[in-house]
Protein backbone atom coordinates (compact mmCIF):
# COMPACT_ATOMS: atom_id res chain seq x y z
CA UNK A 1 0.00 0.00 0.00
CA UNK A 2 1.79 2.71 -0.93
CA UNK A 3 -0.96 5.61 -0.06
CA UNK A 4 0.17 7.53 2.90
CA UNK A 5 -0.32 11.30 2.74
CA UNK A 6 -3.27 12.98 4.64
CA UNK A 7 -4.51 16.75 4.03
CA UNK A 8 -5.52 18.99 6.34
CA UNK A 9 -7.21 21.95 4.60
CA UNK A 10 -7.58 25.16 6.19
CA UNK A 11 -8.19 28.19 3.66
CA UNK A 12 -11.28 28.48 1.63
CA UNK A 13 -10.37 27.15 -1.43
CA UNK A 14 -11.34 24.84 -5.03
CA UNK A 15 -10.49 22.03 -4.72
CA UNK A 16 -10.55 19.18 -8.59
CA UNK A 17 -9.16 16.75 -10.45
CA UNK A 18 -6.59 16.39 -13.08
CA UNK A 19 -4.87 13.92 -14.74
CA UNK A 20 -5.10 12.09 -11.47
CA UNK A 21 -3.56 15.09 -9.48
CA UNK A 22 -5.13 16.47 -6.41
CA UNK A 23 -5.27 20.19 -7.27
CA UNK A 24 -5.47 22.97 -4.52
CA UNK A 25 -6.59 26.79 -5.21
CA UNK A 26 -6.54 29.28 -3.31
CA UNK A 27 -6.47 32.99 -4.62
CA UNK A 28 -3.16 34.88 -4.89
CA UNK A 29 -1.74 31.68 -3.89
CA UNK A 30 0.28 29.59 -6.19
CA UNK A 31 -1.88 26.11 -7.29
CA UNK A 32 -0.32 22.84 -5.36
CA UNK A 33 -0.98 19.46 -6.72
CA UNK A 34 -0.22 16.07 -5.04
CA UNK A 35 -0.81 12.71 -6.85
CA UNK A 36 -4.03 11.10 -5.61
CA UNK A 37 -3.02 7.75 -5.53
CA UNK A 38 -0.74 9.29 -2.43
CA UNK A 39 -3.47 10.59 -0.25
CA UNK A 40 -5.58 8.66 2.33
CA UNK A 41 -7.26 11.17 4.19
CA UNK A 42 -8.55 14.80 3.60
CA UNK A 43 -9.57 17.07 6.31
CA UNK A 44 -12.02 19.59 5.51
CA UNK A 45 -11.53 22.18 8.11
CA UNK A 46 -12.86 25.21 6.27
CA UNK A 47 -16.57 25.11 5.39
CA UNK A 48 -15.93 27.44 2.06
CA UNK A 49 -14.23 24.92 0.26
CA UNK A 50 -15.70 24.37 -3.02
CA UNK A 51 -14.70 20.39 -4.36
CA UNK A 52 -15.74 19.57 -7.87
CA UNK A 53 -18.19 16.38 -8.50
CA UNK A 54 -15.10 14.49 -10.44
CA UNK A 55 -12.88 14.72 -7.35
CA UNK A 56 -15.71 13.52 -5.19
CA UNK A 57 -16.32 10.59 -7.49
CA UNK A 58 -12.90 9.85 -7.32
CA UNK A 59 -12.53 10.18 -3.78
CA UNK A 60 -14.98 7.12 -3.27
CA UNK A 61 -13.70 5.25 -6.08
CA UNK A 62 -10.68 4.99 -4.27
CA UNK A 63 -11.94 4.40 -0.75
CA UNK A 64 -9.92 7.99 0.21
CA UNK A 65 -11.39 9.19 3.96
CA UNK A 66 -13.03 12.62 3.47
CA UNK A 67 -13.75 14.47 6.75
CA UNK A 68 -15.99 17.15 7.18
CA UNK A 69 -15.92 19.48 10.71
CA UNK A 70 -18.15 21.34 12.06
CA UNK A 71 -17.74 25.63 13.74
CA UNK A 72 -15.23 23.94 16.66
CA UNK A 73 -13.04 22.84 13.46
CA UNK A 74 -13.23 19.19 15.17
CA UNK A 75 -14.31 16.35 12.72
CA UNK A 76 -17.82 16.08 12.40
CA UNK A 77 -18.80 13.56 9.39
CA UNK A 78 -17.41 11.06 7.26
CA UNK A 79 -17.57 10.26 3.52
CA UNK A 80 -17.58 6.39 2.69
CA UNK A 81 -18.37 4.78 -0.75
CA UNK A 82 -21.22 2.45 -1.21
CA UNK A 83 -19.50 -0.97 -0.68
CA UNK A 84 -16.90 -2.40 -3.47
CA UNK A 85 -16.11 -5.14 -2.24
CA UNK A 86 -17.21 -8.79 -4.39
CA UNK A 87 -18.47 -10.89 -1.74
CA UNK A 88 -20.23 -7.71 -0.21
CA UNK A 89 -23.67 -10.09 0.14
CA UNK A 90 -21.71 -13.08 1.36
CA UNK A 91 -19.42 -11.14 4.35
CA UNK A 92 -22.38 -9.00 5.18
CA UNK A 93 -24.56 -12.14 5.80
CA UNK A 94 -21.92 -13.84 7.60
CA UNK A 95 -21.21 -10.50 9.51
CA UNK A 96 -24.86 -10.10 10.78
CA UNK A 97 -25.18 -13.44 11.47
CA UNK A 98 -22.30 -14.24 14.43
CA UNK A 99 -22.94 -15.96 17.42
CA UNK A 100 -23.04 -13.89 20.46
CA UNK A 101 -20.26 -16.10 21.94
CA UNK A 102 -18.14 -15.41 19.21
CA UNK A 103 -18.56 -11.48 19.51
CA UNK A 104 -17.52 -12.23 23.03
CA UNK A 105 -14.57 -13.59 22.58
CA UNK A 106 -13.27 -10.87 20.15
CA UNK A 107 -14.30 -8.07 22.60
CA UNK A 108 -12.52 -9.72 25.30
CA UNK A 109 -9.21 -9.77 23.30
CA UNK A 110 -9.55 -6.16 21.98
CA UNK A 111 -9.72 -4.74 25.30
CA UNK A 112 -7.26 -7.19 26.86
CA UNK A 113 -4.46 -5.82 23.94
CA UNK A 114 -5.86 -2.20 24.60
CA UNK A 115 -5.05 -2.62 28.14
CA UNK A 116 -1.97 -4.32 27.33
CA UNK A 117 -1.11 -0.64 24.65
CA UNK A 118 -2.35 1.07 27.79
CA UNK A 119 0.60 -0.34 30.27
CA UNK A 120 3.14 0.07 27.55
CA UNK A 121 2.82 3.28 26.90
CA UNK A 122 2.83 4.45 30.85
CA UNK A 123 6.36 2.30 30.68
CA UNK A 124 7.81 4.36 27.26
CA UNK A 125 7.31 7.44 29.30
CA UNK A 126 8.41 5.87 32.46
CA UNK A 127 5.31 5.39 34.14
CA UNK A 128 4.66 2.93 36.98
CA UNK A 129 2.48 0.32 35.00
CA UNK A 130 1.72 -2.18 36.95
CA UNK A 131 -1.76 -0.83 38.19
CA UNK A 132 -2.72 -1.45 34.40
CA UNK A 133 -0.97 -4.23 33.16
CA UNK A 134 -2.05 -6.12 36.18
CA UNK A 135 -5.93 -5.80 34.79
CA UNK A 136 -5.19 -7.53 31.27
CA UNK A 137 -5.14 -11.50 32.13
CA UNK A 138 -7.95 -10.41 33.96
CA UNK A 139 -10.61 -9.48 31.11
CA UNK A 140 -13.07 -12.09 30.89
CA UNK A 141 -15.32 -13.03 27.74
CA UNK A 142 -17.11 -9.96 26.67
CA UNK A 143 -15.14 -7.63 29.56
CA UNK A 144 -18.58 -9.23 31.83
CA UNK A 145 -16.66 -7.22 34.80
CA UNK A 146 -15.82 -4.01 32.77
CA UNK A 147 -11.94 -4.18 33.99
CA UNK A 148 -11.74 -1.86 30.76
CA UNK A 149 -13.49 1.17 32.36
CA UNK A 150 -11.51 0.37 35.20
CA UNK A 151 -7.95 0.51 33.79
CA UNK A 152 -8.81 3.64 31.99
CA UNK A 153 -8.90 5.40 35.26
CA UNK A 154 -5.99 3.91 36.65
CA UNK A 155 -4.18 4.70 32.79
CA UNK A 156 -5.55 8.39 32.74
CA UNK A 157 -4.55 8.96 36.48
CA UNK A 158 -0.62 7.92 35.91
CA UNK A 159 -0.50 9.10 31.90
CA UNK A 160 -1.24 12.74 32.74
CA UNK A 161 -1.37 15.09 36.19
CA UNK A 162 -4.59 16.09 37.08
CA UNK A 163 -6.66 15.00 34.31
CA UNK A 164 -9.75 13.66 33.66
CA UNK A 165 -11.31 12.32 30.71
CA UNK A 166 -13.95 13.83 29.24
CA UNK A 167 -15.11 13.71 26.15
CA UNK A 168 -17.44 17.08 26.25
CA UNK A 169 -14.94 19.22 28.34
CA UNK A 170 -12.57 22.25 27.42
CA UNK A 171 -9.47 20.73 28.50
CA UNK A 172 -7.89 21.12 25.60
CA UNK A 173 -5.82 18.11 25.52
CA UNK A 174 -9.47 16.22 25.66
CA UNK A 175 -10.40 17.93 22.72
CA UNK A 176 -6.62 16.36 21.08
CA UNK A 177 -7.65 13.53 22.05
CA UNK A 178 -11.15 13.66 20.20
CA UNK A 179 -9.35 15.15 17.21
CA UNK A 180 -7.16 12.32 16.87
CA UNK A 181 -9.64 9.39 17.82
CA UNK A 182 -12.14 10.76 14.57
CA UNK A 183 -9.17 10.56 12.69
CA UNK A 184 -8.54 7.16 13.51
CA UNK A 185 -11.64 6.03 13.54
CA UNK A 186 -11.99 7.32 9.72
CA UNK A 187 -9.02 5.35 8.90
CA UNK A 188 -10.40 2.29 10.47
CA UNK A 189 -13.98 2.88 8.96
CA UNK A 190 -12.14 3.44 5.36
CA UNK A 191 -10.36 -0.60 5.89
CA UNK A 192 -13.65 -1.75 7.23
CA UNK A 193 -15.60 -0.47 4.00
CA UNK A 194 -12.74 -1.81 1.67
CA UNK A 195 -13.24 -5.34 2.33
CA UNK A 196 -17.08 -5.51 2.55
CA UNK A 197 -18.23 -5.05 6.36
CA UNK A 198 -20.87 -2.98 7.46
CA UNK A 199 -19.45 -0.49 10.13
CA UNK A 200 -22.93 -0.44 11.93
CA UNK A 201 -22.68 -3.83 13.02
CA UNK A 202 -20.33 -3.79 15.69
CA UNK A 203 -19.22 -6.96 17.97
CA UNK A 204 -20.03 -4.89 21.80
CA UNK A 205 -21.09 -1.12 20.12
CA UNK A 206 -24.30 -1.25 19.43
CA UNK A 207 -26.03 2.19 19.55
CA UNK A 208 -29.03 2.25 16.94
CA UNK A 209 -27.97 5.48 16.52
CA UNK A 210 -24.22 5.36 15.52
CA UNK A 211 -23.30 4.13 12.13
CA UNK A 212 -19.97 3.13 13.01
CA UNK A 213 -20.16 0.37 15.87
CA UNK A 214 -17.56 -1.61 14.49
CA UNK A 215 -15.03 1.22 14.08
CA UNK A 216 -15.61 2.12 17.61
CA UNK A 217 -14.56 -1.68 18.60
CA UNK A 218 -11.60 -2.18 15.74
CA UNK A 219 -10.50 1.39 17.46
CA UNK A 220 -9.76 0.53 20.88
CA UNK A 221 -5.83 -1.25 21.03
CA UNK A 222 -4.96 1.85 18.05
CA UNK A 223 -6.07 4.74 20.94
CA UNK A 224 -2.66 4.44 22.80
CA UNK A 225 -0.94 5.75 19.79
CA UNK A 226 -3.28 9.48 19.96
CA UNK A 227 -2.91 9.20 23.25
CA UNK A 228 1.16 9.05 22.82
CA UNK A 229 0.66 12.03 20.55
CA UNK A 230 -0.72 14.07 23.24
CA UNK A 231 1.76 13.87 25.66
CA UNK A 232 4.09 14.44 23.33
CA UNK A 233 2.96 17.47 22.32
CA UNK A 234 2.22 18.91 26.21
CA UNK A 235 -0.64 21.00 25.68
CA UNK A 236 -1.06 22.88 28.52
CA UNK A 237 -4.83 23.69 30.01
CA UNK A 238 -4.17 27.68 29.96
CA UNK A 239 -3.86 27.30 25.28
CA UNK A 240 -6.81 27.99 23.64
CA UNK A 241 -9.25 25.23 23.48
CA UNK A 242 -9.33 25.55 19.20
CA UNK A 243 -6.19 23.47 18.40
CA UNK A 244 -3.47 24.92 15.93
CA UNK A 245 -2.76 23.64 12.77
CA UNK A 246 0.68 22.52 14.40
CA UNK A 247 -1.30 20.43 16.95
CA UNK A 248 -3.83 18.78 14.25
CA UNK A 249 -0.81 18.15 11.81
CA UNK A 250 0.75 15.83 14.39
CA UNK A 251 -2.25 14.15 15.05
CA UNK A 252 -2.96 13.62 11.12
CA UNK A 253 0.29 12.11 11.49
CA UNK A 254 -0.53 9.19 14.07
CA UNK A 255 -1.91 7.45 10.37
CA UNK A 256 1.45 7.07 9.43
CA UNK A 257 3.32 6.02 12.68
CA UNK A 258 4.17 2.93 13.59
CA UNK A 259 2.75 -0.60 15.74
CA UNK A 260 4.16 -4.17 16.20
CA UNK A 261 2.42 -6.43 14.03
CA UNK A 262 3.45 -9.94 13.70
CA UNK A 263 6.61 -8.88 15.08
CA UNK A 264 7.29 -6.15 12.25
CA UNK A 265 7.13 -2.16 11.91
CA UNK A 266 3.82 -1.98 10.61
CA UNK A 267 2.11 1.48 9.52
CA UNK A 268 -0.71 2.57 11.93
CA UNK A 269 -2.83 2.58 8.45
CA UNK A 270 -1.70 -0.72 7.21
CA UNK A 271 -2.51 -1.77 10.55
CA UNK A 272 -6.22 -1.36 10.11
CA UNK A 273 -6.33 -3.46 6.74
CA UNK A 274 -4.42 -6.04 8.71
CA UNK A 275 -6.66 -6.07 11.85
CA UNK A 276 -10.01 -5.87 9.33
CA UNK A 277 -8.47 -8.30 7.16
CA UNK A 278 -8.07 -10.61 10.47
CA UNK A 279 -11.60 -10.33 11.43
CA UNK A 280 -13.05 -11.70 8.34
CA UNK A 281 -11.11 -14.81 8.42
CA UNK A 282 -12.77 -14.91 12.34
CA UNK A 283 -15.85 -14.41 11.04
CA UNK A 284 -15.34 -17.34 8.42
CA UNK A 285 -13.73 -19.57 10.79
CA UNK A 286 -15.20 -18.98 13.74
CA UNK A 287 -12.23 -18.82 15.60
CA UNK A 288 -10.95 -15.81 18.04
CA UNK A 289 -7.03 -16.73 17.20
CA UNK A 290 -6.93 -15.41 13.89
CA UNK A 291 -7.50 -12.25 14.97
CA UNK A 292 -4.52 -10.02 14.54
CA UNK A 293 -3.78 -6.75 17.19
CA UNK A 294 -0.98 -4.42 17.19
CA UNK A 295 0.69 -3.72 20.40
CA UNK A 296 3.01 -1.19 21.42
CA UNK A 297 6.64 -1.65 22.19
Amino acid sequence: MSAWRTVLITKPCRLSMKNLQFVYEVKDEPTITVPLEDITVIVLENNRSIMTTALLSFIAENNIALFSCDSYHMPNGLFTPFHQHSRLSQIAHIQVEMKLPLKKQIWQKIIMQKISNQAALLRYFDKDDFQVRVLETKVKSGDSENLEALAARRYWSLLFDDFTRDQKGLDPRNIALNYGYAIVRGAVARSLVSYGLLPTFGVFHCSELNAYNLADDIIEPLRPMVDMVVKKLEIEDELDVHLGVDVKSALLNVLVMEMKLKDENVLLLNVCDAMVQSFVRVMKCNDVTKLQLPWIE
